[in-house]
């Protein structure tokens, strides 16, 4: 059986959009820049658009393709792939795979524009292609042009992680950097790792014919998400998909063989072997920093990843870092989120330090694009539990409008124990990742469950689950209150003997 491969960007016209077009020529540095932002990514897009925005002189330097992971190799085709699934068509896997291959890659072409070359230029944003390190702690040097800055912007990112596993490198693992860029989709997949990426490529690839397999050495998949959560969405990998899970599984070694690749594997004591056409490592995710010269800028780590404050400064005061190359958790989001901070600690003047932009304090959600997804905010049930904190969860099931459609799914809060104190929301669901607005919008302004209780919303609809959840917590904090009850009596005559 041939590999599956990789195709070059000249055979994708939306990639030379991404990648140096041919003819480019860098432009001529300028004697200063306000902001010099290295990587195009979903970080560096925005620190560089924002700041061209206000009027700064910015360049942006990018070492391989514009649009970093989200548009080439995560969110955009991944998402296009699980929305293909859910309408699979051709008549064979094989077919379905094809059909699947070439619709995520003409979605992902139709995005493209947004962060290509000549966007950018037209904004007025210098643009580098080449890699960039540092030389000082105020210029970078790329492509034999020396870079001076005022401020800069590390939003370099980062990069699938290998584990040390004996063999794997000579398997030729995909990962999310050359899985997406395949000319054919394998027939049978062994995926590394049951985290976030790993369970959406699982299923949308199980629902288009092809035969796969979850390797997890922890248990339970992930484990990040509530507890019920996982088991809803397991149930329908397993029964209703056909992916096959092994959790608490150690991979001793890989090996390469005429049909594909062998793992040989570990599970309670027992030595099992597992064959599949391809292998994807879906298990972790290093920083971005090589080649950067970091100490040259006076720029120290904190493990692997760049040490910044909650003003993502790093030690060296005129450079900040964004994004992904940060650390974990690893969200389109959350790049953007960090951009618009690092613009305004950068570029604006702060008088006693007033003013800044906090990183910790961004209320940061995460959605899990499955079937069902899984949207969560704040805190679980469970690490609300291990922090110590006394909370009480409540639980709601589907509206009237989810099983009116077949859906199944809940909303839990967790809220701050004798309040309406919202510390976490889970939402499972197949329009998870809309439901859990209101989650982010109690958590950043730190209004209560109560005021939500007034909203009066159309029926049938699925966020009606919200003011059901809110009354059930309104509720119950009524029945634990005594003045409450007694107050209620007095105004109401209830328990009265009252004239007609």
């Amino acid at each position: 059986m041939t590999s599956p491969g990789t195709f070059s960007p000249a055979d994708d016209p939306a990639l030379l959009a991404l990648v140096r077009p041919p003819g480019w020529v860098n432009p001529t540095a300028r004697a200063e820049y306000d902001l010099v932002v290295i990587g195009g990514g979903a970080a560096g897009l925005v620190c560089a658009m924002g700041a061209a925005g206000l009027g700064a002189r910015v360049a942006l330097v990018e070492r391989h393709r514009l649009g970093g992971d989200c548009l080439n190799t995560g969110c955009v085709p991944s998402k296009a792939l699980a929305a293909i699934a859910r309408s699979a068509s051709g008549v064979t896997p094989q077919e379905r795979l094809e059909n699947a291959r070439l619709t995520f890659r003409q979605r992902r072409a139709e995005l493209a524009p947004h962060d290509s070359a000549s966007r950018l230029a037209g904004l007025g944003i210098d643009l580098f292609f080449g890699q960039a390190a540092f030389t000082g702690p105020d210029s970078i040097a790329v492509a034999g042009a020396t870079l001076h800055f005022r401020k800069a912007g590390l939003c370099a990112g980062a990069s699938p992680a290998l584990p040390p596993i004996p063999g794997l490198a000579d398997c030729q693992p995909l990962t999310t950097d050359s899985f997406f860029d395949l000319d054919r989709l394998p027939a049978s997949l062994a995926i590394v790792g049951a985290g976030p990426v790993g369970v959406e490529l699982a299923q949308s690839l199980a629902r288009l014919g092809c035969v796969v397999t979850l390797v997890e050495q922890g248990y339970p998949i992930l484990p990040r998400e509530d507890g019920d959560a996982v088991q809803v969405l397991q149930r329908v990998l397993v029964e209703t998909d056909g992916v096959r899970v092994h959790t608490e599984t150690r991979i001793q070694r890989a090996e390469k063989v005429a049909n594909g690749v062998r793992l040989h594997l570990l599970t309670d004591g027992n030595t099992h072997l597992l064959e599949a056409e391809a292998v994807l490592v879906a298990a972790g995710r290093v920083p971005n920093t090589a080649g950067l010269d970091l100490a040259q800028a006076g720029i120290e780590l904190d493990g692997p990843f760049p040490r910044v404050d909650r003003y993502l400064q790093t030690t060296n005061p005129k450079v900040y870092a964004a994004g992904d190359v940060t650390g974990p958790p690893y969200l389109t989001h959350r790049s953007g989120a960090h951009a618009k901070v690092v613009i305004q600690n950068a570029l604006f003047w702060h008088p006693l330090g007033l003013g800044k932009a906090r990183a910790d304090r961004l209320v940061i959600p995460r959605c899990l694009h499955t079937d069902p997804a899984i949207a969560q905010v704040g805190l679980t049930a469970e690490e609300a539990e291990e922090a110590g904190l006394p909370s009480v969860v409540y639980t709601e099931s589907a509206t009237d409008r989810a099983r009116l459609e077949g859906e199944t799914g809940y909303l839990r809060l967790v809220v701050a124990a004798g309040t309406d104190r919202l510390l976490g929301a889970t939402v499972v669901g197949r329009h998870a990742g809309e439901l859990i607005f209101p989650a982010v919008e109690l958590l950043q302004t730190g209004r209560g469950l109560n005021s939500l209780t007034p909203l009066v919303l159309p029926y049938p609809t699925r966020m009606e689950i919200w003011t059901r959840a809110a009354q059930q917590a309104r509720a119950s904090l009524f029945k634990q209150s005594a003045w409450q009850q007694r107050l209620v009596r007095w105004l109401t005559g209830f328990g009265k003997n009252r004239p007609v």
